[in-house]
Formats: structure tokens, C-alpha cells, sequence
């Protein structure tokens, strides 16, 4: 019995010790890319598609207002903003995703079904594409969101 209790000291240690390196290790680097602006007009087919959604109320992605009847694309623009994550833990972070923070004037965010994944100790770029008013300027705070072994974690930072 005394052998055991010794045993299992020793497993509940190297656990902890396990789990502690996990959590102190599990960093992804976020490195703002940069924004990529888009008039509507250029992409008017994801225009009159996003349009015809949001009068619906049926918006596949992140709607910042209430449902609306949205104007002519002359009107509006699309920013993409671009950060390149790499993973320096030894275990992949799955579900990788970035929300844009909205300001007044912004519409909605298009919504990805890409499942993005980070393996280990490689790079990766994630980008999100929101819809707004043309008056409006890129600078946007994004927040990237990944998960390692279950545990969520949050970064955040400004792309101008």
C-alpha cells in the first residue's frame, strides 16, 4: 500500500507539472498583417448577397445592427484585416477564429466555414472581412480566439 500511495504522488505530480507547462507554454504569437479595403461596387454579387441576408435577418456572420434594409453599394465598403498567428506550444490550437471589434457605421462581419487549425510550431494567416460605411477608416481591433486541448484563450490587438 505504501508503494502505491508513493506511485501516485508521483503520477499527480508529473500531471500537474504536465498541465502547468501546458498552460505557461500554450502562447500563440498574433502579428497584425494588415487591412485590405474593398469598395462594394467591385464586389457586387457578395453585395446583393449579404443584402438580400440582412433584409432576410438571416446574415451568415456577425450582424452589428438590427436588421435593415441596406442602400447601393456605393455606399459601402469591405475591410479585410489579415493576422498572421504562430503557434510555439507543442500541441495544435483548433478553432482559430478572429472577431473584428465593430465601431458605429460598421454592418456586419462575414461569417467563415473554414474550421482553421494551428498546427504545432507552424505559422498561419486568418483573416475576417466585415461589411461598412463607406465614410468609415480601417483601424479596428480584432480579437483571435483558439483553443488548446479544450481551454479557450483570448489575444487581442489593433490593425491599422
Amino acid at each position: 500500500m505504501k508503494y502505491f500511495a508513493i506511485i501516485s504522488v508521483l503520477v499527480l505530480i508529473v500531471t500537474l507539472v504536465g498541465v502547468g507547462y501546458l498552460y505557461m507554454t500554450a502562447n500563440i504569437f498574433v502579428e497584425a498583417v494588415g487591412v485590405v479595403a474593398a469598395d462594394a461596387p467591385s464586389q457586387i454579387i457578395l453585395f446583393q448577397q449579404l443584402k438580400e441576408q440582412v433584409r432576410l435577418g438571416a446574415v451568415v456572420g456577425t450582424p452589428y445592427v438590427p436588421a435593415q434594409e441596406l442602400g447601393d453599394a456605393e455606399n459601402y465598403q469591405f475591410y479585410t484585416y489579415t493576422v498572421r498567428l504562430k503557434n510555439n506550444c507543442t500541441v495544435p490550437a483548433d478553432m482559430v477564429e478572429l472577431q473584428v471589434t465593430p465601431m458605429a457605421g460598421d454592418i456586419l462581419q462575414i461569417g467563415s466555414s473554414a474550421d482553421v487549425k494551428l498546427p504545432a510550431s507552424q505559422t498561419t494567416d486568418v483573416t475576417a472581412t466585415i461589411l461598412t460605411d463607406v465614410n468609415m477608416h480601417a483601424i479596428r481591433e480584432v480579437t483571435v480566439t483558439y483553443y488548446i486541448w479544450g481551454v479557450p484563450f483570448t489575444m487581442k490587438t489593433t490593425i491599422r
